[in-house]
């Protein structure tokens, strides 16, 4: 019989299998879509291109926004189908000059009540015509996209029932070794877990940057999304309405990753307190919902109640660490099983690293994830025991 202990370690064991249980799922699903003949294609579709508004949330980005406006402003897209505006949210620097400058609308907004992201995004929704578009994309102002973006995005139209999330790489991956780690992790996030949820037809999460939502979507409520995580409030939500999320391969775009823990702790901080809250808030709601798969369900509640990869790795060495003290054959099953756990994490990473542009230096940085991985804990611990403002702060960013 198992005491409290070993109860207790096998619960949170079963918490770091929750990764492996979604790529199984995927790979089930995948499987059983192929097998009924209903893989996805990639052939041309005789499908007009959708019309696409580009919205740009910007507070005081003077130092981003030029290369942001330009990047977009330079797509290979028909002009009459796309709108690239700016939304200088409480700007008090050129951010509005800067954007037009490069070509791109700009929306001048001033609310010293309701302020962030959110607030930004729907205040600009309000004022477009929605039956003159067929999805509205949401970019970050730290970002470039690729020339094909908008076409990338168009390859899964029609987009006007849907919500689609773009690839996100790293625009400073070489810069030191945080930010190479943060590289891996998007390249593991983008080429290997949202390719897997997308190709088996589970939701692809959200996140936050390069989001398509169709028209109808927005027409039907308006922008919903107001806690400090949009993302992973759409996602939840869709998921419970019953919304297709796809993930849009082809569309690709290219973010600043911060470059010191200093930088990151806000963002770290709110994501962890984010995915808490739309866990608790929808989760009740994804389980009561009528309108999605069984599968779909559990992907979604696992990847919200799922660590962090670095989170898990951490997890997992202090359950080995303390159930070889056990003293019971137990203790060795539950090391065994929290070092299995690891099994979809490391799949990933080797993939990305066999193919990865610099292996050996990025292969380096990975010394440096106890310290990282110290940080963490210390983030998320500050995250649970302090209580937080509730008001959105920007994360710092580094000039071009």
């Amino acid at each position: 019989m198992l005491s409290i202990v070993e109860i207790l370690f096998v619960g949170l064991v079963a918490l770091l299998w929750l990764p492996n249980l979604i790529d199984l799922v995927a790979a089930a699903a995948m499987g059983l879509k192929r097998f009924a003949g209903r893989a996805s294609s990639t052939e041309a579709r005789l499908i007009a291109l959708p019309r696409l508004v580009f919205l740009v949330p910007a507070h005081n980005e003077e130092g981003l926004i030029s290369q942001c406006a330009r990047s977009l402003v330079g797509m290979d897209y028909p002009r009459d189908l796309r709108r690239i505006i700016v939304i200088a949210d409480n700007s008090s620097d050129g951010t509005a000059r800067l954007a037009r400058e490069a070509g791109a609308e700009c929306f001048e907004r001033t609310d010293a009540v309701n302020r962030g992201k959110p607030h930004a995004l729907a205040w600009a929704i309000a004022q477009l015509n929605l039956a003159d578009v067929d999805a509205c994309v949401i970019v970050d102002a730290d970002t470039v996209v690729e020339q094909d973006f908008a076409h990338g995005l168009a390859a899964l139209s029609p987009l006007d029932a849907i919500a689609a999330q773009a690839y996100i790489g790293t625009m400073n991956e070489w810069d030191n070794w945080l930010t190479r780690l943060a590289g891996v992790l998007a390249r593991c996030r983008y080429e290997f877990t949202y390719l897997l949820r997308d190709e088996a037809g589970l939701n692809c999460p959200l996140t936050g940057n390069g989001m398509c939502i169709g028209r109808e979507l927005l027409a039907k409520h308006g922008w919903q999304a107001f806690s400090l995580t949009e993302n992973w409030e759409l996602y939840a939500r869709y998921t419970a309405e019953g919304v297709p999320i796809r993930f849009a391969r082809g569309a690709r775009l290219y973010t600043q990753q911060v470059r010191s823990m200093q930088q990151g702790q806000i963002q770290r901080s709110r994501w962890s307190a984010g995915r808490t809250w739309a866990l608790r808030e929808w989760g009740p709601r994804i389980l009561q919902s009528t309108r999605t798969s069984v599968l779909n369900k559990f992907a979604t509640l696992a990847e919200l109640a799922a660590l962090t990869p670095v989170m898990h790795l951490t997890a997992a060495a202090a359950v080995v660490a303390a159930t070889l003290l056990l003293p019971s054959p137990a203790g060795w099953w539950i090391a065994l099983a929290a070092i299995a756990s690891l099994a979809s994490p490391v799949i990933a990473t080797t993939m990305v690293l066999v193919n990865h542009p610099q292996p050996a230096t990025t292969l380096s940085a990975f010394a440096r994830l106890p310290v990282y991985a110290t940080w963490r804990v210390s983030v998320a611990a500050r995250t649970l025991l302090l209580p937080d403002s509730g008001e959105w702060r920007k994360t710092e960013r580094n000039a071009p």
